[in-house]
């Protein structure tokens, strides 16, 4: 059999060239990041209340989503005292049914990622038995893919924002993870932070 050396230069050529693609988007990716964390750096000096916390929240969780180029996700932050998770803000189909659900801090990936105070990475929801159907099925809504991340602050869990489904099907990627986690990491000591500041409550 004879090898068609101007066959084996294009496919050559086009693998290179995939290759080069998909690190200028990886470059492209990382170079966002780094801007991301620059702004918030900056936002973060400003916020010295809970009234300006929930905006910097919201600007952290919408630049994660946008990131990862995910069109739907949620923050979720722990309640203590009912050990539930309350969906705080949510972007994508689900917007209007999810805002102020909650669920039980212990169900479903959002809930292991709680638990166990690390990220999740799960390529396809119904090979994984920590999936939790409920919203799903209630709100008849289809995950395929999550990446979720802890908000962690001074060694401790204040919730978790997950991402969902990214077009076409295309699952989340060990990149979109480690990002998802610094980015989640700083929203959590920015809550630490917050929590130091804040004066204790009053006493009757």
């Amino acid at each position: 059999m004879v090898t068609n050396p101007v066959a084996i230069m294009r496919r050559e050529n086009a693998r290179l060239q995939a290759e080069n693609e998909r690190l200028e988007e990886e470059l492209h990716n990382l170079r966002d990041f780094v801007q991301i964390l620059n702004d918030l750096a900056l936002a973060t000096k400003n916020v010295t209340s809970d009234d300006e916390l929930l905006p910097l929240l919201e600007r952290i969780f919408t630049k994660a989503l946008k990131l990862l180029n995910a069109p739907d996700g949620s923050l979720m932050l722990l309640d203590d005292e009912s050990n539930e998770l309350v969906f705080v803000l949510v972007k994508g189909a689900l917007a209007a049914n999810l805002k102020g659900y909650r669920i039980p801090a212990n169900e479903g990936i959002a809930g292991w990622v709680i638990q166990n105070a690390e990220p999740a990475l799960v390529r396809d929801v119904r090979r994984d038995p920590r999936f939790s159907h409920t919203v799903d099925e209630q709100f008849t809504f289809h995950t395929q893919s999550i990446v979720a991340a802890p908000l962690i602050g001074d060694r401790k869990v204040y919730g978790v924002i997950e991402a969902l489904n990214k077009p076409g099907d295309e699952p989340f990627s060990d990149s979109d993870l480690a990002l998802l986690g610094l980015l989640c990491r700083f929203a959590g000591e920015a809550l630490a932070d917050i929590e130091r500041l804040s004066p204790p409550e009053k006493t009757t």
